[in-house]
């Protein structure tokens, strides 16, 4: 979720740039539907109803991944998209290396205010963690609006964001090139 609203919010910054989001609908985005599976599975093993076998989650999330990277491959040449994938290959190595969970560390769980319940659980505390600074090590404290845990792969996944958002849209600190050769002809 931090993701997603932190996405719109960098989204939402071009404006502030210049740039117009309307030419986000303007953007050739190849199989949108790997990224909204993706996007749904990952909700549905987190926020569903149903009680999700360990085994099962992990395996689920690791194919939701797949599902992300297939949609990153196809859109390779988008502005941004390079940014995005490298955030997510962080998040990847992490989850995979820590059997199918992304690592979380214990202050970061207690500053956002979360605790480990059993069954599966996309992100925890993992004694021993293998490419532990990888994983969630970042709060947003409990009792603020979205409080919960975050990695520096969620970081630089909205930064790609941010980047794809402000090129494609047109802002004055991220110019797509076809507003350049646009604004060198009028001069």
């Amino acid at each position: 979720m931090i993701i997603i609203v932190c996405s719109l919010l960098a989204i939402s910054s071009v404006r502030l740039s210049g740039g117009k989001v309307s030419r986000l609908a303007d953007l050739s985005v190849a199989r949108p539907w790997l990224a909204w599976a993706s996007i749904l599975l990952q909700t549905a093993l987190v926020s569903g109803p149903w009680d999700v076998s360990q085994s099962f989650g992990h395996v689920a999330q690791l194919a939701s991944y797949a599902l992300a990277a297939g949609f990153v491959f196809a859109n390779r040449r988008l502005p941004g998209v390079a940014v995005i994938c490298v955030g997510g290959a962080l998040n990847l190595a992490a989850i995979a290396a820590n059997g199918g969970v992304m690592p979380a560390s214990t202050a970061a769980m207690r500053a956002a205010g979360l605790t480990t319940e059993p069954g599966f659980t996309n992100t925890g505390h993992i004694d021993h963690a293998t490419l532990a600074w990888l994983g969630d090590v970042f709060a947003i404290p409990s009792g603020w609006p979205l409080a919960n845990v975050f990695s520096i792969g969620d970081i630089v996944a909205v930064i790609g964001v941010g980047y794809l958002a402000h090129r494609s849209c047109g802002s004055s600190d991220g110019a797509s090139a076809r507003e350049r050769t646009d604004s060198a002809a009028i001069v």
